[in-house]
């Protein structure tokens, strides 16, 4: 019988945000928990970082008696990634020669390293071990609005780096975006692994179920319009707020509020005082923080419409996961979202509040079109999965 191939498979964002199911995190989770049922592949996770806490994640998912013993711990492996600055540079340095043969002899027992977002040390590409590489996005590149520079510097520095073997983009845009900046790595496999969204977001039609989230969320209004994601600039949420409030200035409707999901990054803390008439309205927005997962489905479901005028995106999960769950979608028209909406979703451009408030009030009123859409995005959403995202990723590191 053919041996297994061995696969060190970095859960760095495992070990920190394992237990909180952000959307990051909700890719390294999907792909993990399917490649270790491989029967072509052994996976090994590898943490290059004493940050976070990975066994907590595997004893919540039950994996711990399977792949606690095969966890491979290089911590000083992360050092190499960090060559930007003067000390950087030195403390890279001295990993490297202090750790150099030991690390090399323990990578030399596996086949291949794959990495699901992390940047993969220069280090290790200077094995023979294959390397895979999940590129999300170029964000911070391309649109570095809310990162610091600090951030910007070293992402750009792992980007320019960055010499996998295989790369895997979860979008066709994200794969022009990136040979936009790395034309040399045009001459690589290049392979689109579009994401999935969970099997647990499908329409919630129990009442109980849809009346207990919205207490939850002290949602008190009939209806509501929800918006998921970061607070940030890119994620355009102060255009969708003046929009919002301008809906609710032309109708004069009472029964719907906006319902903001997602922690706020810095400057973002109280985004109502960059909203003009916020404090008139603000008892029709709820700002919800971070929302449990189990949570999300009825979320999704309950709404009238879900409402994201990102400015930016490498995928756009959270458009996947409204149309799975049967809810009519209004989203910007940029990037990648139309590859993931197609023609089941309503576009806006995310720049011009009129149109915006047109389009909330359109989906309001419209009973047919909410149908419409909900239906489509159903269908649409079958279209992603995560069985054959991971069916191509085993197909990869499998292949002779």
């Amino acid at each position: 019988m053919k041996r297994k191939i061995k696969v060190l498979f970095d859960v760095e964002q495992l070990a920190l945000d394992g237990l909180k199911g952000t959307g990051l995190v909700r890719v390294c989770d999907e792909l993990l928990t399917r490649l270790i049922k491989s029967e072509k592949i052994d996976i090994y996770p590898i943490l290059t970082s004493p940050r976070g806490d990975f066994l907590a994640y595997l004893k919540a998912k039950g994996l711990d008696k399977k792949l606690k013993d095969k966890i491979v711990y290089l911590p000083h492996l992360k050092n190499t990634t960090k060559d930007v600055t003067v000390s950087n540079k030195i403390e890279s340095f001295i990993s490297r020669l202090f750790f150099k043969r030991k690390y090399k002899k323990i990578l030399s027992n596996y086949d291949s390293y794959f990495s699901p977002f992390s940047p993969i040390s220069p280090f290790v590409y200077q094995t023979n071990l294959k390397t895979y590489l999940i590129i999300h996005d170029i964000i911070p590149i391309k649109f570095s609005d809310g990162c610091s520079k600090k951030f910007i510097k070293r992402f750009t520095n792992w980007m320019k780096k960055a010499n996998a073997t295989e790369y895997f983009f979860v979008s066709n845009f994200t794969k022009n975006d990136f040979l936009s900046f790395r034309p040399e790595e045009k001459t690589k496999p290049l392979h689109i692994m579009h994401l999935g969204a969970n099997q647990s977001f499908s329409p919630v039609k129990d009442k109980k179920i849809l009346k207990a989230v919205k207490e939850k969320y002290h949602i008190q209004t009939d209806k509501y319009f929800l918006a998921l994601s970061e607070f940030s600039e890119r994620k355009n949420f102060v255009h969708l707020l003046k929009s919002f409030i301008a809906f609710l200035e032309k109708t004069k409707k009472e029964d719907i509020s906006l319902v903001l999901v997602g922690r706020r990054r810095k400057g973002f803390e109280n985004i109502l005082s960059n909203v003009p008439n916020s404090l008139k309205y603000q008892d029709k927005i709820i700002q919800t923080g971070f929302a449990d997962h189990e949570d999300l489905p009825p979320l999704y479901s309950g709404a009238t419409s879900f409402v994201y005028p990102s400015l930016y995106e490498g995928f756009g999960l959270p458009v996947l996961e409204a149309m799975q769950s049967g809810t009519p979608v209004i989203v910007s028209d940029n990037s990648s979202l139309p590859e993931v909406g197609a023609d089941a979703v309503m576009y806006i451009t995310g720049l011009d509040e009129g149109e915006t408030t047109n389009a909330l009030e359109k989906i309001y009123t419209d009973k047919a079109l909410q149908k419409t859409l909900s239906k489509k995005g159903i269908q649409r959403a079958k279209n992603f999965n995560w069985d054959t995202a991971s069916q191509l990723v085993e197909s990869v590191l499998t292949k002779e």
